[in-house]
């Protein structure tokens, strides 16, 4: 029955592959070191369409032209680890939610949207208050979403934030490595209590990798060498297909979870485990010593420019500017208040 209500959904929805495929990632928690599969003959009606449900939603998201904008690889995502960080890697259990929460995960949506109130946005939304959209750290380039990871006044923390998260990763490695042994023990103790006989399970070991098998886990990543060595360095592809300002983002890229997966010579799951929490801390380390430090340094223009709270919440009647992409000009509903409000500054 499951294969049949699978069918007769695929049928009327088109483009459907890659939302199953994503489903896969997002729905299903496969044993162990075995290969991930679709839902099989038997299951129960009520999950079933709850799986149908995840899959139109989930393409219908990916499907915007502000989420294509902002993740133009969107097939080569993880979508299991980059969603979790829009509700700070916690399970939903309720529509309730505190103001604290709701403010972060808002912060997230739009950092991974590209949609952050960057001054090249709010200058096209109040051209009145905001005569410039230069960014107020470096003073050197117009400020827009791309421009806040890779800003020349920044590039000294994102160096210190990976560097951290690198010296990180074998704790992660062992933590992830005890966990699947433990899984395996418990999956082999279910079985043998079943009567089944199946062959023990083998331990896998961590074996710390080196210096140079990490640049080879993430050559595929553009600017990651130079980041890593904390001087200029050459990358692997001309036109590499993830940067490092998308990990700051919070996006899990599935090639570098293959790479990694090489590198570390562990099951996948383990190496999905580890690069979950390596990308995850770059991106809570970017908002707080990136994101909210450029919040402070435009309201501390904003301040000398008059500007207020208020103005920025008012009605603009005026000639719009042009001057950045439509993606850019956000609704007054998506702001949040700009970044006055984005963390309680």
């Amino acid at each position: 029955m499951g294969q049949k209500i699978f069918g007769a959904v695929e049928s009327r929805t088109p483009g459907l592959t890659h939302a199953k495929r994503a489903l896969y990632q997002l729905s299903y928690n496969p044993k162990p070191d075995r290969p991930q599969i679709g839902p099989v003959s038997g299951a129960r009606v009520r999950q079933l369409l709850k799986q149908q449900s995840t899959i139109r939603h989930h393409q219908a998201w990916t499907s915007q032209r502000r989420v294509k904008r902002a993740i133009p690889d969107i097939e080569d995502v993880e979508w299991n680890s980059t969603l979790a960080y829009v509700h700070d890697r916690h399970a939903v259990f309720t529509f309730y939610s505190n103001s604290k929460d709701t403010h972060q995960r808002t912060h997230h949506i739009k950092k991974l949207h590209g949609m952050l109130p960057t001054l090249n946005s709010m200058q096209a939304r109040k051209p009145n208050l905001y005569p410039t959209c230069v960014c107020r750290r470096c003073e050197l380039e117009k400020e827009d979403n791309d421009h806040v990871w890779k800003c020349p006044s920044a590039a000294e923390t994102t160096t210190e934030i990976w560097k951290e998260a690198m010296g990180k990763i074998n704790e992660w490695g062992v933590q992830a490595t005890n966990s699947y042994n433990a899984a395996r023990k418990r999956e082999y103790k279910r079985a043998v209590d079943r009567g089944r006989q199946v062959p023990r399970p083998v331990p896998i070991h961590w074996w710390p990798p080196s210096d140079a098998d990490h640049v080879r886990g993430f050559s595929s990543i553009g600017g990651a060498r130079a980041v890593h060595s904390g001087s200029p360095a050459l990358d692997r592809d001309e036109k590499p297909m993830w940067n490092v300002s998308d990990l700051l983002r919070g996006i899990t890229p599935l090639s570098m979870l293959t790479e990694w997966s090489a590198v570390f010579r562990t099951p996948m799951s383990i190496a999905k485990t580890v690069l979950h929490k390596f990308v995850g801390y770059l991106e809570a380390q970017a908002s707080e010593l990136i994101w909210k430090p450029r919040c402070s340094a435009t309201i501390a223009w904003e301040q000398t420019q008059g500007i207020s709270a208020k103005d920025k919440t008012s009605k603009y009647t005026g000639p719009r500017a042009t001057i950045v992409a439509q993606s850019q000009v956000l609704d007054r509903t998506a702001t949040g208040g700009w970044c006055t409000e984005e963390f309680g500054l």
